[in-house]
């Protein structure tokens, strides 16, 4: 569980990857030897005509390139940088009254503000496609793993206001939701409930203990229509409230995103905590702040959202801008049974397909009675397999299915 709050502001060094899932093309506008500040545009990377910064989270020289693997356990290159210690930011203008779309994108754009949030239904901060309406999770962990830094929230509720804000004025959007815990104490409500006063922002609370998809209910009730995975073409954008903050803070300050919350919970570490840490950060350094790891014989290393995010078989990985948590837990086998047909996954799946069906159709190869089934509507959640009371990846099956229909 997480015990403490803290701060990893110095790392020695940065490592920057310059391609992700989606970029894969980049071009480098530093050399080995060159210095640095922090926010100053390092690269940029390319998918087709769609451009993103990388920034510096430091201040420092550029010592070397090396390839790493990230987040999503890839081998890439990243630019290594030599961190000074003395936080020399770039100095760029700051927008302190009313600003226009263009100037809002614009500034995203510069800053590398692209994929805050990976997991689940989250989408990037993209307005390539048009978008009507901006939703905002408040609740942070995606189901059935909740966890909230409410104080966080208490915080910063001005900004994440102003960020929700900015995002809808960035979007032409129609409406703007920020989604939170029917449960959450009074004191962060209050604060968010203030702060988005005369904002034109809905607040809707949901009773996240219960794994039900509630997020992909809200959205769906505020597009008015059953949406899919893909919520950007359904003209959705769906980020966390950090997401939001970066926003606010890019606009507002003039401030680059170098900075992120992330959470490091298992009980392979010795100690569970969120930190505040510099994008770019080697995860094994903060390990070490962390006093080390647990002995055990295996151990299982896990990024992001428990039923939707990405194992890795190193910790030599680094911490960027889209990580949001790592669990490091002893590895535990769970032995599969046969199928009951019990239909827990079909009772709780969101959009109301029914995964055991499609499970069974893909092992037996029935592509029509795949296609039948609406297969392509899976949104991917996890939430059939963590149902599942015979230990069963329900939600490999379904993709299987995705991948053999197309």
């Amino acid at each position: 569980m997480i015990t403490e709050y803290r701060e990893y502001g110095t790392p020695s060094k940065v490592y920057l990857p310059l391609t992700d899932l989606k970029y894969k093309i980049a071009n480098v506008h530093v050399s080995v030897g060159d210095k640095v500040l922090a926010g100053q545009i390092v690269a940029d990377k390319f998918k087709g005509k769609s451009k993103r910064s990388i920034i510096s989270s430091v201040s420092g020289t550029v010592v070397s390139f090396e390839e790493k693997i990230d987040r999503y356990g890839k081998y890439v290159d990243h630019i290594v940088i030599e961190n000074n210690s003395k936080n020399e930011v770039v100095e760029v203008a700051k927008f302190a009254d009313e600003v226009t779309p263009a100037q809002v994108r614009n500034r995203l754009i510069e800053f590398g503000i692209d994929t805050v949030s990976y997991d689940g239904l989250y989408t990037d901060v993209d307005f390539a496609d048009p978008i009507k309406h901006v939703v905002v999770n408040a609740i942070y962990s995606n189901e059935p793993f909740v966890s909230t830094d409410y104080e966080f929230l208490s915080d910063n509720a001005e900004a994440i206001a102003d960020g929700i804000q900015l995002l809808g004025t960035a979007a032409y959007a129609e409406t703007m939701t920020v989604i939170v815990d029917k449960f959450m104490p009074g004191a962060a409500l209050d604060a968010l409930g203030k702060a988005i006063v005369d904002k034109n922002i809905e607040l809707v609370s949901k009773d996240t203990r219960k794994a039900k998809g509630w997020d992909y209910k809200v959205i769906s009730k505020v597009a008015g229509k059953k949406v899919k995975g893909d919520l950007l073409a359904e003209g959705v954008l769906y980020v966390s409230v950090e997401a939001a903050m970066m926003v606010s803070d890019a606009v507002r300050k003039g401030l680059p995103p170098v900075s992120r919350q992330v959470a490091f919970t298992g009980d392979g570490l010795k100690v569970n905590a969120i930190y505040n840490v510099r994008i770019g950060t080697l995860f094994t350094d903060v390990v070490e702040d962390l006093d080390g790891y647990y002995a055990a014989e295996k151990m299982n290393l896990h990024v992001g959202n428990f039923l939707t995010g990405v194992q890795l078989s190193s910790d030599d990985f680094v911490l960027t801008q889209s990580v949001d948590s790592v669990n490091v837990a002893e590895f535990r086998e769970e032995k599969e049974d046969v199928c009951i047909k019990c239909g827990d996954c079909n009772d709780v799946c969101p959009v109301g397909i029914l995964p055991q069906n499609i499970m069974d159709a893909e092992l037996r190869s029935v592509n029509a009675r795949i296609v039948d089934l609406d297969t392509d509507k899976c949104i991917e959640c996890g939430l059939c397999t963590y149902v599942c009371p015979s230990k069963i990846n329900v939600l490999e099956w379904v993709r299987r299915a995705k991948r053999r229909v197309g």
